[in-house]
């Protein structure tokens, strides 16, 4: 509210900044380089507006704001289930301005001012190629029976190495259509000691109830679908909605169809082509405009790097603005004793489209070990979800690392990432090697917060001369680019045997690493906002 002392002039001019801000993120719970930026957008807006930030799976706040080192403590959250478009459209009209900072979600909004926060874009008007691969795993998502789990669910999680999703007091699934008899199993759960059963629905038609102990203790279900050709399946499940302020009511694992088709798609999906199951749930389940139309509504698109606009023009054909996101470059600094021999990689273990190749980097440097590198070692930092398919990609890379000098930090703390960033002399970056830039350009980096970390702290870099690296990485002055393990190996030996360029280069990574700055970040942030609202 307005102070009554103040003038005319001064409270139109405080209408006009302070406001109402939604900022839209599913992916909040991932903790990742889109939520830190989406995050630190919320902590600088939250200065001068009203600031709630909206996703689907619950995160402590101190949580959030510790491991990104964030001060949150303005930023209102609200945790919604994962319900159809349509609602968290009508919630976008309380925004005067709503921010979709979602990686590939296009949600419908009503709000004065909408903007898409965009790492990379997801193909909506397709050509040929893009057609017959949608048209393909829309008939693979058919024929195998993959479940869509439409409304009511918060987000899957890992709980004592099971995965499993909590649901609201409405939980919708819908399968492809069938004229097969299905028949689906899973455990249900109840959230709340309130919650101590719950109704089934199959195709409309109520098929009973089950008791769900107070204990949360999980009960076996099992439903027959008949199968109604044309027309998709589903399963509704209801519990009495929530008398407290409590968001869960349900939780549902060990999801199965017990049918050979299920099982071969669990085989190949989830045991042998871990990556292709992955883009398959990215499969619609049936083409339309409603992308187009959506994003039809945002006024303004800021992209994170020049990459990112480039595919932006091509697969939306919308012109963006750049909003480079902020890098925590005060934290990191050269190690007070100095650099060690040592070439760090930092990023993720995870199997799928965009993971940091560190097999590869393995490869590169146990061969300049083979051809007589002495001294020198090899450190890949980075996270773990503790699923089936990443730790055996994490498995996979040790088995390569044995018997050389290589180190894997797993969930280092931040603490340990300062030190390791602080004591290493080179940086390695290799996402995207080995892929086509011009079919799968999601492949790779489409910034590079880590290379930015490192030069932070004074390492050279040698990184990879595709996606958004070289717009960060200048060759031969900052660091250097390579397109080959070859030359990823070249180039490093020529760190390695020539130690003044190699802190000529790190000085002048140390120096440019501030382009990347939270100061620069939230100025062009309000630029960008005033930029909108004219």
């Amino acid at each position: 509210m307005a102070d009554e002392g103040e003038s005319k002039e001064t409270q139109d001019e405080r209408r006009k900044t302070d406001m109402n801000i939604g900022i839209y993120n599913r992916w909040l719970a991932t903790m990742g380089g889109g939520e830190k930026m989406s995050l630190s957008a919320a902590e600088h807006l939250s200065r001068a507006h009203e600031v709630t930030v909206i996703s689907h799976a619950p995160v402590e706040v101190d949580t959030l704001a510790q491991r990104l080192n964030l001060d949150l403590s303005r930023v209102k959250f609200s945790f919604i289930p994962d319900e159809p478009p349509a609602l968290l459209e009508a919630l976008t009209e309380n925004y005067d301005v709503f921010i979709n900072a979602s990686h590939m979600d296009i949600p419908p909004t009503r709000a004065r001012r909408s903007v898409m926060l965009v790492y990379f874009p997801g193909q909506i008007y397709l050509d040929l190629p893009a057609k017959i691969r949608a048209h393909v795993g829309m008939a693979i998502r058919k024929l195998l029976f993959v479940p869509t789990f439409a409304e009511g669910f918060y987000g899957a999680e890992i709980r004592n190495g099971r995965q499993l999703r909590r649901t609201h007091a409405m939980m919708r699934i819908e399968l492809p259509p069938s004229r097969a008899r299905l028949v689906v199993k899973f455990n249900l759960s109840a959230e709340r000691p309130d919650v101590s059963q719950a109704t089934i629905y199959a195709d409309g038609e109520r098929v009973g109830e089950i008791a769900l102990p107070s204990s949360g203790t999980p009960v076996p279900c099992a439903i027959e679908l008949s199968g109604k050709g044309q027309f998709a399946s589903a399963i509704t499940i209801r519990c009495p909605p929530p008398t407290s302020k409590d968001r869960f009511c349900m939780a549902l694992s060990d999801f199965q169809i017990e049918h050979p088709r299920y099982r071969l798609y669990q085989w190949l999906f989830e045991d042998k082509f871990k990556e292709w199951g992955l883009r398959l749930h990215g499969v619609p389940a049936q083409l339309s405009t409603t992308r187009i139309e959506n994003l039809a509504r945002y006024h303004a698109i800021w992209s994170i790097s020049e990459f990112t606009r480039t595919w932006v023009r091509r697969y939306w054909r919308r012109d963006s603005a750049i909003l480079t996101p902020p890098v925590d470059v005060e934290a990191f600094a050269p190690a007070p004793g100095g650099k060690r021999n040592v070439i760090l990689s930092v990023g993720r273990f995870f199997a799928g489209s965009h993971n940091k190749k560190h097999v590869e980097m393995v490869t590169a440097f146990k061969g300049m070990v083979d051809q007589g590198l002495r001294g020198w070692e090899l450190h890949l930092a980075g996270s773990l979800t503790p699923d089936r398919m990443h730790v055996e990609y994490l498995e996979r890379v040790q088995r390569e690392a044995q018997g050389y000098p290589i180190v894997l930090h797993v969930n280092a703390p931040f603490s340990e990432l300062q030190r390791l960033y602080g004591e290493a002399a080179i940086y390695w970056h290799a996402s995207g090697f080995g892929e086509d830039e011009a079919r799968e350009p999601i492949k790779f980096e489409h910034f590079g917060i880590t290379t930015v970390e490192a030069m932070a702290a004074g390492c050279a870099p040698v990184v990879i001369a595709k996606g958004g690296q070289p717009e960060i990485v200048q060759h031969g002055r900052n660091g250097f680019l390579w397109r080959s393990l070859s030359e990823l190996q070249s180039f490093t030996r020529e760190l390695i045997e020539n130690r003044a360029l190699r802190e000529t280069l790190a000085g002048n990574a140390l120096a440019d690493s501030r382009r990347y700055d939270k100061p620069h970040f939230q100025a062009r942030l309000d630029e960008l906002l005033k930029r909108l609202n004219r």
